[in-house]
């Protein structure tokens, strides 16, 4: 490293390589990247100035908080060997179609065919995988209005302010219903397909309501969880409403946003946690944000 780049304050992993032009490549094995610095830039931050110095905290590569965190996060998703993406079989896709037939889900969905096209797109490997109109209307709207029903317990945190219920074995009616399926043997190895990864362990399903003001702030999930699973419960929601899931990279200024899902009557998103899967959720603006929200963990003999 060049004996000036230390006061940069670089995060101790970050390699610096000199170029014939004055400037530098900054190579960065935690997020498998390289930053080229012209040699103003060079010149700017053996200068001190700030503008500089702020240019390397937005693209995390000085030591942080949030820096800390993004290292604790990638080494854990790392340490962890990922199983091999389980080959499904047609009769498995069509399980599926079958169970979402039964449970009066949507209709584009009770084909096997939109299940493979589904899961090949996570395959490819595509990190958010919505699953739009997943639900009826009808049902929907039946989940909707079981969870307004249910008592809610407040949950306030560092990370989460929101009102929570959790859907266990013991709730019936439409939640119920969703509860079967995601725990589903043929559901598990379709969404595990694609997420190239088993989804055999504990199924972990709570009902989220954010009042206008709550949110959840910036996390990846951790490595307890396999596979994550979000379904829209709100109707004709837009994106001044707020409230979405927000994807994207933390930086000391918050997360810079590369997406946003929102919580749709009916859509699903499912994602595979990791490292790189930073998100929030925006708070709501104006009215409450309903989702039912889990987690397939790993299973207990996972390495």
């Amino acid at each position: 490293m060049r004996p000036s780049a230390v006061r940069w304050g670089l995060r101790r992993e970050v390699m610096v390589e000199p170029r014939a032009d004055g400037g530098v490549d900054l190579l960065d094995p935690l997020y498998e990247r390289i930053d080229h610095l012209d040699a103003a830039t060079v010149r700017a931050l053996d200068a001190g100035e700030p503008g500089a110095l702020e240019a390397l905290d937005d693209r995390l590569l000085r030591e942080s908080p949030v820096a800390d965190a993004a290292r604790r996060a990638a080494w854990y998703a790392r340490l962890r060997p990922e199983p091999c993406a389980p080959v499904v079989p047609r009769a498995e896709l069509s399980g599926v179609a079958a169970a979402v037939a039964a449970l009066g889900w949507g209709r584009a969905w009770r084909e096997p065919e939109r299940w493979r096209r589904w899961v090949e797109a996570g395959r490819a490997g595509n990190l958010l995988l919505p699953l739009e109109g997943l639900l009826e209307p009808e049902h929907a709207a039946a989940a909707l209005a079981q969870a307004e029903a249910l008592p809610l317990q407040p949950l306030r945190s560092a990370v989460v302010s929101a009102n929570r219920a959790v859907v266990d074995d013991t709730v019936g009616g439409a939640l119920g219903a969703l509860r079967a399926l995601l725990g589903d043997p043929s559901t598990r190895v379709a969404v595990g397909a694609a997420l190239g990864r088993s989804l055999t362990g504990p199924l972990h399903l709570n009902l989220w309501r954010l009042a206008p003001g709550e949110r959840m702030a910036v996390h990846p999930d951790g490595a307890r969880y396999a596979g994550t699973v979000a379904i829209g419960l709100d109707r004709e929601w837009t994106a001044g409403d707020g409230g979405a899931i927000a994807f994207g990279d933390p930086g000391p200024e918050g997360l810079v946003v590369r997406s946003r899902w929102l919580p749709h009557l009916g859509d699903a998103l499912i994602f595979a946690p990791a490292a790189g899967t930073w998100h929030a959720v925006e708070p709501p603006v104006s009215r409450p944000r309903w989702t039912l929200s889990g987690w397939w963990f790993w299973p207990p003999d996972a390495p």
